[in-house]
């Protein structure tokens, strides 16, 4: 089994849009048909020392390592990872997503 986790820690302010959108894109309908996809949690909790700042979790199970690359190489995730472009960002002004940090980590399940 593989897992890949994405921690993103976010704005508090701006965490139910954040999670409104991972909900609404990793549904199990729109992930079922993805070879190797075993499954999706979202996990959230406020940080202690900031309660400004919200932590996500996006945590994915695969079968295999290989799975989770061809997922991630496919028109699919890329249709539910893009962006509109806002008028913000049309204009060079950057667009204040509440997004402060984004971390990747991939683990191979030994147990």
């Amino acid at each position: 089994m593989y897992i890949v986790t994405n921690t993103i820690q976010t704005e508090t302010a701006h965490s139910q849009k954040i999670i409104q959108q991972f909900t609404a894109g990793h549904t199990k309908e729109s992930m079922e048909a993805v070879e190797g996809f075993l499954n999706f949690q979202l996990m959230h909790r406020q940080l202690p020392d900031d309660p400004d700042v919200t932590e996500l979790v996006v945590l994915s199970r695969w079968t295999s390592k290989e799975h989770q690359k061809n997922w991630v190489k496919s028109q699919s995730f890329k249709k539910m990872h893009q962006r509109k472009e806002t008028k913000q960002e049309a204009t060079g002004e950057p667009k204040r997503s509440g997004i402060i940090s984004s971390t990747i980590a991939e683990y191979e399940v030994l147990t």
